[in-house]
């Protein structure tokens, strides 16, 4: 009876260290019925990872993320003053205006009035010759008319070579400033077109005035 529980002892050791191993070896029965350790008839067993190690190295099964580049929404600007179709108020500007918010050309207004019987531009007016001065050198497409006019005393015969002068007088000076005299027209109506009562000084001082048009 000794004999059989002391040849137990090695074989439970090895059990007992082989079964705890990742990689061990189960007994093999006929060695436990001959009550023998014998190394050789060990089977080898292979044990399963741990599920958190499963986990860890399967292979993705997710698509990786597809990254699809959106083109920037295309500005449409027929008439190229930097102001797209959708707000333009003025869709066909001339090339090499500048241009307000709306998309429209920048106006410019001129006071000049002359003195009476004079075709001399007033002092007080460099600053209006300057504005517009400015305008065209920003507007290299643009061209200007001036429209000379008078008040209406006098006759006809005077009154419209008088408003022919005034409007000269002023393309005169613009060239003068550097302005192309080919961007540069004039014209006079005389008394036709008064924008005042000819009947007060104040009237006539208003109708002795030159006009722009530009485009």
């Amino acid at each position: 009876m000794s004999n059989r529980n002391v040849s137990k002892g090695p074989a439970l050791a090895y059990l007992f260290t082989f079964g705890l191993s990742l990689c061990g070896y189960a007994v093999d029965q006929e060695c436990i019925t001959r009550h023998e350790a014998c190394p050789e008839h060990f089977q080898k067993t292979t044990f399963s990872p741990s599920y958190q190690e499963m986990i860890k190295n399967q292979p993705s099964t997710q698509a990786s993320p597809v990254v699809v580049a959106v083109a920037a929404p295309k500005v449409s600007d027929d008439d190229q003053d930097g102001i797209n179709n959708g707000i333009d108020q003025c869709p066909q500007t001339p090339k090499g205006y500048k241009v307000d918010i709306k998309g429209c050309p920048r106006s410019v207004t001129l006071h000049i009035n002359f003195p009476f019987a004079s075709n001399d531009l007033p002092v007080s007016s460099a600053r209006e010759v300057e504005i517009l001065t400015t305008f065209l050198q920003e507007n290299p497409a643009s061209i200007v008319t001036i429209i000379g006019h008078t008040d209406s005393i006098g006759i006809d015969e005077r009154n419209q070579p008088r408003s022919e002068a005034r409007a000269a007088a002023l393309g005169e000076k613009l060239i003068s400033n550097g302005i192309d005299k080919n961007r540069i027209k004039t014209s006079g109506q005389g008394a036709k077109n008064p924008i005042a009562s000819n009947t007060t000084d104040d009237g006539r001082a208003q109708n002795r005035r030159i006009e722009i048009q530009i485009k």
